[in-house]
C-alpha cells in the first residue's frame, strides 16, 4: 500500500490543477463577456447619445428654416402692402383717363402676396396667413375708396360735403392698412418669439419686422 501512495498523491494533485484550470477558464470567461457586455452598453449609449445630438442639430436647422422661411414671406406680404400704401397715398394725383389702368395695377400688386401666403400657409400657424389675408382684403377695400374719392374729386357736381365724407372714409381705409400690417407683424412675432424693441413703434411695419 505504502508503493502507491506517492502516485496517489500525485493523482489528487493532477487532478487539483485540472479543477484549478477549469475554474479559472471559467472565471475568465465569465469576466470577458462581462467586460463584452459593459462595452455593448457603452456603445449603445454612444450610438445613442450621438444619434439624440444629430437629431437635436435637424430640429435646430429645421426651425431655424422655417423661421427664415416665414420672416421671408411676410416680409414680402409687407412689402406688397407699403408699396400699395405709398400709391395709395398719392390718389390726389391720379388723372381720370388712367383711374381704370392705376386701378388694374394696384390690384395685380395685391395678388402678388398670394404665393407668399400660401407658403405661409404651409409652414406657420394659421394664424398669420389669415392675417395676411385680411390685409389684402383692407389693401382692396382702400383701393376702391381711393377710386371712388378720385372720381367724386373730378365730379363737377359733387358737393364740399360728399368730398370731406370721402377723404374721411379714405383717410380712415389707409389708418386700417397700417393697423393690419402691424396685426400681421404681431402675430408673426408671437409664433416666432421675436422680443418687441420699445424703439421700434414707430418704424415703418416691414422695418419693425426685418429688425426685430
Amino acid at each position: 500500500m505504502t508503493q502507491w501512495l506517492p502516485l496517489f498523491c500525485s493523482l489528487v494533485v493532477a487532478i487539483a490543477a485540472v479543477v484549478g484550470v477549469l475554474l479559472n477558464n471559467r472565471t475568465n470567461r465569465a469576466a470577458v463577456t462581462a467586460a463584452d457586455e459593459r462595452n455593448r452598453v457603452t456603445l449603445d449609449a454612444a450610438q445613442r447619445n450621438v444619434e439624440s445630438t444629430n437629431a437635436a442639430a435637424e430640429r435646430r436647422e429645421h426651425d431655424k428654416w422655417r423661421r427664415e422661411s416665414v420672416l421671408a414671406a411676410v416680409a414680402s406680404v409687407l412689402a406688397i402692402s407699403t408699396d400699395v400704401r405709398q400709391q395709395l397715398l398719392y390718389c390726389d394725383r391720379w388723372e381720370a383717363d388712367e383711374l381704370d389702368e392705376i386701378g388694374e395695377d394696384v390690384i395685380q400688386n395685391i395678388t402678388g402676396t398670394r404665393g407668399f401666403i400660401s407658403n405661409l400657409r404651409v409652414l406657420a400657424h394659421r394664424k398669420i396667413p389669415n392675417r395676411c389675408e385680411d390685409l389684402t382684403r383692407t389693401l382692396t377695400a382702400a383701393l376702391n375708396i381711393s377710386l371712388q374719392r378720385r372720381r367724386i374729386e373730378m365730379d363737377a357736381e359733387a358737393t364740399g360735403e360728399e368730398i370731406s365724407e370721402i377723404r374721411a372714409l379714405w383717410s380712415r381705409a389707409i389708418e386700417n392698412t397700417v393697423e393690419e400690417e402691424r396685426s400681421v407683424i404681431n402675430a408673426t412675432r408671437v409664433e416666432l418669439e421675436i422680443k418687441i424693441s420699445t424703439d421700434l413703434h414707430s418704424a415703418s411695419p416691414e422695418l419693425a419686422l426685418n429688425r426685430a
